[in-house]
């Protein structure tokens, strides 16, 4: 289909994308742009909230409420400090915060706009999308910050052999009727992770129903109540998630992935199922723990391949090739997980011309999208961007080839840049950084733990750079700093991939 000419609007930013990395990077870009500045928003959704706007109905966050949030904007909720948002309360928070950045930017939403491809030019950048009826439009911008973050989409149903079990997904279990308490049929869960563990306690509220677990590896989940203490421990106590993992980050290496999980395992994590391996940063409290590892009949720690219908019934078949027998009518519901690796173009967090940013899965700084989308954004609008010599990973990569390394590389990755970053912005960045989980204890504590990291900085940054070097060496993952040569302007086309195929 031909393009409409360019829109004659020109516009200071484009942002594509308005979920958490959006919207921080559009909180941060406000500070910095001229009052009443023209801000184009482009998001495939109806509103504000991105993944949210997908997540199956009985999701809530893993982690205190307010500490998921954009720039330094309050939630409008006052609930016990530490209560965990549902997903309806995350939107509408995310909304509030849209309103917030648009009373000083004047800002143009185009929602249900796909974004196509981006060409960047000496002066501006010109976009290319198509709208919800199908038609492309162009538009130009000085800046473009393309802010997938994690890209999430929904996890279909499995597609499997048999005709005799019923496959089902998170999204779909409310229109299925596995959420009433008349619908008692034996469920299949399949994955271990956070969407599993969400899942199998809201299929508890139903009438008696068996639920068995394919739980793969297994996922072990950071422990909330040891990371987030309560009463006397938040003034006193010697576990945060900060000091957790600025421990963790001593000992790791780059090449000794699977000790330090052990290490962390046996101080800091829970989970139901016994000896996990995986870990991609999810909570679990041990109450919860204890009501999922009840809750569930039978764990079978294995992959599942297909369900093939046979004479004696359904049975499911796994990696190792046992196979289990289940009865007519089982619910299979398809947990895999949102973050598995995919095959999609590289694109660099910044361009060589500094004039487009970009936080994704396959150029990631920070392995968490909300906290690139703040911190690179003051990068790019000090003009630093290109300059910091920051460190790239690609997720992607790190998935497929070294999953248990996947928190002690993300942290190293995260400890590292942070240093460099808050050598460049000024520290107005660091008050107004929401989504510290420091924030979480008093402000002594806080002011003690600042103090003792920032004469630490320098060393741990160095430790960390040999151990991201060390790991990609190890691996071959990529993780390096990108180059800032100047290279003649093209035009850039994002490749969407499945995730793979395996089911875990």
């Amino acid at each position: 289909m031909t393009a409409r000419p360019t829109d004659s609007t020109g516009y200071e930013l484009c942002v594509v994308g308005a979920g958490i990395a959006g919207l921080n990077a559009a909180f941060v870009a406000g500070r910095y742009l001229p009052e009443g500045a023209r801000v184009l928003f482009l998001d495939r959704h109806e509103q504000p909230g991105g993944m949210w706007n997908d997540a199956y109905s009985y999701v809530r966050l893993h982690q205190p409420y307010s500490f998921f949030t954009v720039g330094n904007i309050p939630w409008s909720l006052t609930a016990d400090r530490g209560y965990l948002a549902r997903g309806d309360e995350v939107q509408a928070h995310f909304r509030h915060c849209f309103e917030v950045i648009s009373r000083t930017l004047d800002v143009d939403a185009r929602w249900g706009s796909e974004y196509l491809s981006h060409v960047e030019g000496p002066e501006d950048v010109v976009i290319r999308t198509r709208d919800r009826e199908g038609r492309e439009h162009t538009f130009r911008a000085a800046r473009l910050i393309h802010a997938a973050g994690f890209d999430v989409s929904v996890n279909p149903p499995l597609s499997l052999s048999s005709r005799r079990v019923r496959s089902t997904a998170p999204h779909l279990l409310a229109q299925d009727g596995l959420l009433s308490p008349d619908d008692d049929g034996p469920v299949w869960v399949i994955g271990s992770g956070k969407t599993a563990m969400d899942t199998v306690q809201a299929l508890m509220a139903g009438s008696g129903r068996s639920i068995g677990l394919v739980a793969g590896s297994g996922t072990y989940f950071f422990d909330r109540d040891k990371l987030y203490p309560t009463g006397v421990r938040r003034w006193w106590g010697r576990t945060s998630a900060s000091a957790m993992f600025a421990e963790a980050l001593r000992l790791f290496d780059g090449t000794n992935s699977e000790e330090v999980s052990r290490w962390a395992r046996s101080r800091y994590t829970t989970s139901p199922v016994h000896d996990p391996i995986h870990n991609v940063g999810a909570m679990l409290s041990r109450i919860e723990t204890d009501v999922v590892r009840n809750g569930v009949s039978r764990v079978l720690r294995d992959h599942l391949v297909d369900v093939e219908d046979t004479l004696a019934g359904p049975v499911m078949v796994l990696r190792s090739g046992a196979r289990t027998s289940i009865p007519d009518g089982s619910w299979i519901v398809n947990c895999t997980g949102f973050l598995g690796s995919r095959d999609v173009a590289h694109e660099p967090y910044v361009s060589p011309g500094g004039r487009t940013m970009s936080v994704n899965l396959t150029s990631t700084t920070t392995g968490v999208s909300g906290t690139a989308g703040y911190f690179l954004t003051h990068l790019m609008m000090l003009d630093e961007l290109t300059t910091v010599p920051l460190y790239a990973l690609n997720w992607h990569e790190l998935r497929r080839r070294a999953p248990q390394a996947i928190p002690w590389v993300r942290g190293s990755l995260l400890a590292h840049n942070l240093g460099l970053i808050r050598d460049v912005v000024p520290e107005s960045a660091l008050l107004d950084y929401g989504l510290d989980t420091e924030r979480w204890f008093p402000w002594p504590r806080r002011l003690r733990h600042r103090i003792t990291s920032r004469g630490d900085r320098e060393r741990t940054r160095e430790h960390c750079r040999q151990s991201l070097d060390n790991f990609s060496r190890a691996t071959g993952v990529p993780c390096a700093p990108l180059s800032t040569m100047r290279q003649a302007p093209v035009e850039f086309q994002p490749l969407r991939g499945p995730a793979e195929e395996t089911i875990r």
